[in-house]
């Protein structure tokens, strides 16, 4: 057989030692059968081991088939920097690329103490190896690659990471399987090389291409790309990748599509952030309940899903063929569905998907075949991408903000404003209406940090606490309960903005919501609620500025408006929460440490974001502790427990404020560690993280929500269906390049110095917190409210334990 073009093969020993490189020459001495052959160097003696020549036997079967011609030629060097050098010289002998046989660097060893890299550090030796690829390109073909590098390093098994563009190896115990092994990657090498030379160069995607530039023109480098990898999207996601790392987009990491989904939604929700999310053939599903949370939400983004061809017979993972089709089931959770069947089909389709995204209906999911995602159109076969619209505000002119205006200005009644997500400018117009209306603002638990005590350095007077179902503050309840019962709607109005009303996010039953008749104003008819006696359906921020411009409140209204705010106070709530017993009550440790992030926001300007999980522990932190900016929470829409978690990544990219998390030992149990993610895209990828991320973990080997609910029914009520093994680590510090990761073990507040750490730039702190279970306050429900521990004893409450207090004359 004539082998079409022969060429020279290089196998390059860069070494401090002599193990591989008389390893080298013995593999290539017997690989070499009647080729050329330049050993200078002595090869190891012929091991007398049937494993090894079984490897040259079947390399050689190989080589004399497909390169009888070849030439094979070892050289050694004491540094990666003497390589371009050997290389030219080698080259050179025999006449130059252009005179001789092409010369192809087919083989790379590295066994030099200056090249033993960490595991989740390679990027400066795959920096160098892409330098040296270019510096010898006219000498010799070399592309960096596992299969052309091979690199021995110091065995590092406290953590495993795998994006070298080389093969990593330690030393084995016996010399011949060094020699085994560099033949074997000799020869994969060769046989890589062939094929690659007949295989067509792969052409970038359309969709990624105009998705890319669609999102582009939209939020330049602020959207994020989030995916987790699959054979149907692989080469899908490095075309998109490549053009977000080249616009400067933020690469987002999760350990599954559920984080993805959680760190997409966090990034809208706080930043206003677009994104695309890819994930491969019908694993749509695995974005859980989060999906129905971006729809509530109205996230801007492109959800692309790999399927199989409709006409496969029984695809593997497909999911819309003759036999099933999820479209239904996913176009029932009320967001655009765009499936691109054929290439034919991509302009249309793409162009729906540009359509659905602009009229802001929610995440747009986009479904197609491989073939469709890896297809490449011309410029002219695809749809143009849109301008992006500039948004202008006027102010709102109807009968509905006429009568709130009256309302305003006149009404001798309590007001309280429940306020959810605003842009920045209908949140500053927000802030002064409730300041000029002495209109009390809350937040829920379900938005938390939508308006907060503390905003720019300064302390928001009319600002009262939380207002939810669960996790609302003593003070919104001192301020719409007199003596127990809720004052009648002739005394206060309740305001809802921007927010649907959600079971979640009031206390109050729906016989006292009819009654209290609220005052809503939303953007979308269907966000209505039905027992709203006074509804807005218009833009928020115009209603607002409309507000404003008719604002001309009677002093006296104002005047007892202040007062009744001022007559609230902020609650320690149950004295249990005074005592340091161990375990620690979550009561006790949220008082302490209110008291130091108080004293941190006050005297430091500190400034965070909280993350809040399902359980008591988000609970008591959107209860108790102050805020200085919008939050994420997983009580939100669907409640799924983990979500906090799964955010993180999204949280901490880009976030120029530091990050608190709150999470129970039930819910960290129930979705996948974070950490690993947290790590790779902060100090392996670069994605530069300057403040200091904080995750408290309370230990209490329970769900205590459900197990306070069914204590109240039950006292007894106590089994392994609300039981949760915990395991603890033991308290160590880990650095990974610039960033560093601290776990400590919490069985008493003073165990850390959170006021130092919690300020750390460049470090995660991982704080286990061993509590006790209790059912006493933190806003677990309106009912604990009725407790004999609160600052002020209930009638309500003696009237329940069946003793009759006669009235005060």
């Amino acid at each position: 057989m004539q082998q079409a073009t022969p060429f020279r093969r290089l196998v390059v020993v860069v070494t401090d030692g002599e193990t591989v490189g008389h390893a080298a020459a013995r593999a290539l001495t017997d690989l070499a059968g009647a080729r050329g052959l330049d050993v200078p160097v002595k090869p190891a003696d012929d091991p007398a081991n049937d494993d090894y020549r079984e490897v040259v036997t079947r390399g050689l079967r190989f080589l004399d088939l497909v390169a009888p011609e070849d030439r094979f030629t070892l050289l050694t060097v004491d540094s990666l920097a003497a390589v371009e050098a050997a290389v030219n010289a080698a080259t050179a002998a025999q006449g130059g690329a252009q005179g001789g046989q092409k010369s192809v660097l087919s083989l790379l060893l590295l066994d030099h103490a200056d090249y033993r890299y960490r595991m989740t550090s390679p990027d400066e030796l795959n920096e160098q190896l892409a330098k040296l690829s270019l510096a010898i390109g006219e000498s010799a073909e070399f592309e960096p690659s596992p299969y052309s590098v091979h690199v021995y390093t110091d065995q590092d098994v406290e953590s495993f990471y795998s994006v070298e563009l080389f093969t990593p190896r330690w030393m084995p115990a016996e010399p011949w399987v060094v020699a085994a092994d560099v033949a074997c990657a000799f020869v994969d090498s060769i046989q890589l090389h062939s094929n690659s030379r007949l295989r067509p160069a792969m052409k970038p995607s359309s969709i990624a291409d105009s998705i890319a530039d669609f999102l582009t023109a939209q939020a330049g480098s602020a959207w994020g790309l989030h995916y987790y990898t699959g054979s149907g999207v692989a080469t899908f996601i490095d075309d998109i990748e490549q053009r977000a790392v080249s616009n400067g987009n933020p690469i987002v990491r999760g350990p599954s599509e559920h984080s993805l989904a959680c760190s997409a939604l966090a990034r809208y929700t706080l930043d206003a952030a677009p994104f695309a999310i890819v994930a491969t053939s019908g694993m749509h599903e695995e974005f859980r309940g989060t999906l129905a949370n971006h729809v509530a939400v109205g996230t801007k983004g492109f959800i692309v899903c790999c399927d199989s061809r409709t006409d496969q017979w029984h695809p593997f993972q497909g999911t819309i063929h003759r036999t099933e089709d999820s479209r239904p089931s996913l176009l029932a959770r009320g967001f655009p569905v765009v499936h691109i069947a054929r290439s034919a089909d991509i302009a249309a389709g793409l162009a729906e998907a540009f359509e659905a995204y602009s009229a802001g209906r929610g995440p747009v999911m986009v479904i197609a075949p491989r073939d469709v995602l890896q297809t490449t159109l011309t410029p002219d076969e695809l749809p143009k991408v849109p301008e992006p619209t500039t948004r202008r505000v006027e102010s709102v002119r109807s009968s509905e903000v006429d009568e709130l205006s009256n309302l305003l200005n006149t009404a001798p009644r309590r007001l309280l404003s429940q306020v959810g997500p605003l842009n920045a400018t209908a949140t500053d117009l927000m802030y002064e209406l409730a300041k000029k209306a002495g209109i009390g603002l809350a937040d829920s638990v379900a938005q938390p940090g939508t308006v907060n005590r503390y905003r720019d350095g300064k302390t928001i007077d009319e600002y009262i606490g939380t207002l939810s179902m669960y996790g609302y503050s003593p003070r919104v309840y001192e301020y719409l309960y007199k003596e127990g019962a809720l004052r009648p709607s002739a005394e206060q109005s309740v305001m809802f903005i921007g927010t649907q009303i959600p079971q979640i996010d009031t206390p109050f039953s729906e016989s006292s919501l009819r009654q209290l008749a609220p005052i809503q104003i939303t953007e979308r008819e269907i966000d209505r609620a039905p027992f709203t006696g006074l509804g807005i359906v218009d833009d928020i921020e115009g209603v607002l500025r409309a507000l404003h411009e008719r604002l001309d409140v009677d002093p006296e209204v104002l005047e007892l408006r202040r007062k009744a705010i001022a007559s609230t106070t902020d609650s320690d709530g149950d004295v249990i929460g005074l005592l340091p017993v161990l375990p620690m009550t979550t009561n006790y440790f949220f008082r302490r440490l209110r008291g130091v992030l108080e004293g941190l926001i006050e005297e430091e300007d500190y400034r965070y974001v909280g993350v809040y999980d399902i359980g008591r522990a988000g609970l008591s932190a959107v209860n108790t502790l102050p805020r200085t900016s919008q939050g994420f929470s997983g009580w939100y829409g669907r409640g799924l427990m983990g979500d906090g978690l799964m955010a993180l990544p999204g949280i901490a990219t880009r976030r120029d404020e530091n990050v608190i998390s709150f999470t129970g030992d039930g819910t960290a149990a129930m979705v996948p560690d974070i950490l690993p993610n947290l790590v790779q895209q902060i100090a392996v990828d670069h994605s530069a993280f300057r403040r200091n991320l904080t995750v408290f973990r309370f230990v209490n080997g329970s769900h205590s929500v459900i197990r306070t609910y069914r204590e109240s029914v039950k006292p007894s009520a106590v089994s392994g269906q609300t039981g949760v093994l915990t395991f603890t680590p033991e308290d160590y510090d880990r650095d990974y390049g610039s960033l560093k990761v601290r776990h400590r073990r919490i069985a008493s507040f003073d165990d850390a110095p959170f006021a130092t750490q919690l300020q750390e730039p460049g470090t995660i702190n991982l704080y286990s917190v061993m509590v006790g279970h209790n059912n006493e306050g933190d806003g677990l429900s309106r009912f604990s409210s009725l407790g004999w521990q609160r600052d002020e004893l209930s009638p309500k409450a003696i009237a329940m334990a069946g003793v009759q207090v006669a009235p005060q004359a």
